[in-house]
């Protein structure tokens, strides 16, 4: 994409126009849709020391085990109000995700033991959240529409549903604030569309379903007419969140044989599986040599399931905006073939560059925090928000605009008409400025052996003759410092080893599976969305990447409402210092690893189980192992990698491009040091 940066190129441009447009002020509270009042006061955000203490979050309930948090500067209502407050994320309705059942069974859908297998973490009711939604989903207020009607209130993750992760150790739960969850995301997505489509066709869960509905307050009234309504929503919905699976699992090139649509309702997930299993099955008959030569053809036909703790977010945000959005589907769609972990959070708006392969720089421009506003609009957009891009010519496309899960209302004058809730975006991140890492918790894990830590401190800072030299690229940052800003490093793949699939996939000028440039669709002759760009030329029949459809709409959204979007851009918490652009486009991001103990698996793509394995050469390091388990291995550092008798668990494959597990490896990286070295390492990495 360029240099990589061209997602933010007209952008400081926009700040400018921004400010002068007006003043923008923080209304002191949150739009929540579970709350009756449509808004939450924002807890007093003041600076709550960072002890690195445990203390009880929540009691034991409704047979769920206590829960304890390591200290890392928030109280416990400022943990909430992260879980909880909605970014414009329409997944689904409300209602239904509050009462709707598992395909199964008559459980609810939504019941603590369902959202813990599929890898969520279970919350109890409050103000934040009144129908126990488990953590990181939450409920966009109705937008009214031309008319002035409200519309219905929408539930969708927000970004604790990827960054806040529980780890059990002895009977123990401990919640980590933004760790990397190791949420199936993917899994959640199409045992929800089995769960709507069973309802949908078996007249008794229907029956039950609307009456929970009505019982509840979502539906006014059991009638024909109400029936028929609700029966033509759902059916729409379900064709919607099959399309996602299906151009993020599939692609355009090969969706005529994708699994979402052959058992629809009675296991999308297991037939995806069955899909992925027999061709890996054939790949694997191919010699070492073979496969090697046929990389490309296998990244075109194997798309590995991101299974607990991943996703490749680039490229369903890019599907999405380049795709769906702009009505331009089996030309533009290009399979999400390389998932990456969810990255740890803390310390993230200190830097200059955030994201695996460090395309998005954190600027400020005239206090405006238009950097990360910019960016996490893109992730708004790509995890089920709804943005309604009008076409120069709109006779050209003929998809529907009044439907019931389209954005209501006029247009604004300037910009695009979306779901996104800007001015919370701008809350969530000023709170991410304050979030520490979290400390090894002494009181629940075993002590950390200090001799030993001090001897592996020498180790990391190349204070030893072995060779080894970590700090060369993962600095270390003293825990009352990570409030400043810093540097990252970016390390190009042909030089750390590691898959390079994300950053691959990240720079293509063309859809590999047509060969042909990304079509422009909605965005063909486009006239400038903003007065600020009006030196901008039209796009002609195609882009000149996939980049240029999210910059247009994250521009669209954030011209679509100047006071929204100055408030948002005060409240972002900025990197202040100078930006390079010497980088490697094709490089990834190594950054501090402060509280890195509780972050596995690890490299970007998740492919090394635990510490102790990525101190291994990359030829002797575990090639399959399970994802999924919460039960923390202190010694290893990571979590149990055997099957998990409690929950589904993904067996990580690193045969696959996705999921090479290579690179990392040498003198420099500590995979030839002696075990006794390597664990004095390991025990002061705990101490980050």
């Amino acid at each position: 994409m360029g240099k990589g940066r061209a997602l933010l190129t007209a952008l400081p441009l926009v700040a400018v126009g921004l400010v002068l447009a007006g003043c923008g002020a923080d209304k002191g509270y949150v739009q929540v849709g579970s709350n009756p009042a449509g808004k939450l006061p924002v807890p007093q955000w003041t600076s709550v020391p960072d002890t690195g203490k445990v203390a009880e979050l929540a009691p034991a309930w409704e047979g769920w085990p206590a829960w304890w948090g390591v200290d890392q500067g928030w109280s416990a209502a400022q943990r909430r109000a992260f879980w909880f407050t909605p970014q414009g994320s329409w997944m689904v309705p409300y209602g239904w995700l509050v009462v709707v059942e598992q395909a199964n069974s008559q459980d609810r859908f939504i019941a603590p033991a369902n959202m813990e297998r599929l890898g969520y973490i279970p919350a109890q009711k409050d103000v934040w959240n009144p129908e126990a939604l488990p953590i990181g989903f939450t409920v966009t207020p109705g937008m009214k529409g031309a008319d002035g009607t409200p519309g219905m209130a929408w539930a969708g993750p927000n970004c604790a549903a990827c960054h806040t992760n529980k780890l059990d150790y002895q009977g123990k739960s401990l919640i980590i604030d933004g760790a990397p969850s190791l949420g199936d995301f993917y899994r959640f997505n199409a045992e929800l569309l089995d769960a709507l489509l069973v309802t949908s066709e078996t007249p008794e869960k229907f029956d039950r379903f609307v009456a929970a509905l009505v019982s509840k307050g979502f539906l006014a009234a059991d009638t024909k007419e109400a029936r028929n309504i609700l029966q033509g929503q759902m059916a729409e919905h379900q064709m919607w969140l099959a399309e996602y699976l299906r151009r993020n699992l599939c692609g355009s090139h090969n969706s005529k044989e994708c699994p979402v649509d052959e058992r629809p309702g009675t296991d999308t997930y297991g037939a995806y599986q069955a899909k992925n299993e027999n061709l890996k099955a054939g790949l694997r008959t191919l010699s070492p040599e073979a496969r090697a030569q046929a990389d490309a053809v296998i990244r075109e036909k194997y798309v590995p399931l991101p299974g607990n703790g991943r996703i490749d977010a680039i490229g369903a945000i890019f599907n999405q905006v380049s795709g769906f959005n702009i009505a331009v589907d089996q030309a533009n769609y290009s399979p999400s073939n390389a998932p990456v972990s969810y990255p740890f959070l803390w310390g993230a708006p200190q830097s200059d560059v955030v994201q695996w392969n460090g395309f998005a720089p954190n600027k400020s421009v005239l206090g405006l925090g238009v950097g990360p506003l910019a960016r996490n609009v893109g992730e708004v957009l790509g995890v089920y928000g709804r943005i309604r891009v009008t076409a120069k010519d709109p006779s050209k496309f003929t998809s529907p605009d009044g439907t019931f899960g389209n954005v209501p209302g006029k247009d604004p004058r300037f910009g695009y008409a979306s779901t996104v809730l800007t001015d919370n975006l701008g809350h969530i991140e000023n709170w991410l400025s304050t979030l520490r890492s979290p400390a090894w918790p002494e009181s629940i894990l075993p002590a950390i052996d200090k001799e030993l830590a001090a001897k592996g401190g020498k180790i990391y800072r190349g204070e030893t003759p072995d060779g080894v030299n970590c700090v060369l690229c993962h600095q270390v940052i003293a825990r009352d410092k990570q409030g400043d800003d810093y540097q990252a490093t970016l390390i190009q793949t042909s030089v750390i080893g590691t898959d390079p699939g994300m950053a691959d996939n990240f720079l293509l000028r063309m859809n590999k599976a047509t060969g042909l440039a990304w079509e422009s669709g909605k965005l063909e002759g486009q006239k400038p969305i903003s007065p600020l760009l009006f030196w901008q030329k039209p796009y002609g029949e195609t882009l000149g990447n996939r980049g240029d459809a999210l910059t247009t709409q994250v521009v669209g959204v954030l011209t679509s409402d100047f006071s929204e979007t100055i408030a948002a851009g005060r409240l972002s918490k900025t990197y202040t210092g100078s930006f390079s652009d010497k980088a490697d486009p094709r490089s990834y991001k190594a950054r501090p690893l402060t509280g890195i103990w509780a972050t596995a698996p690890y490299l970007h793509n998740g492919s090394v189980p635990n510490l102790a394995s990525l101190l291994m050469d990359e030829a002797k390091r575990p090639t399959k192992f399970h994802v999924g388990s919460r039960e923390f291995d202190p010694v290893h550092v990571g979590y149990q990698t055997g099957p998990d008798p409690y929950r589904p668990t993904y067996e990580f494959d690193t045969g696959f491009p996705g999921n090479l597990n290579s690179g990392h490896s040498g003198k420099l990286y500590g995979t030839e040091l002696s075990d006794a070295d390597k664990q004095a390492l390991i025990e002061f990495l705990k101490t980050l």
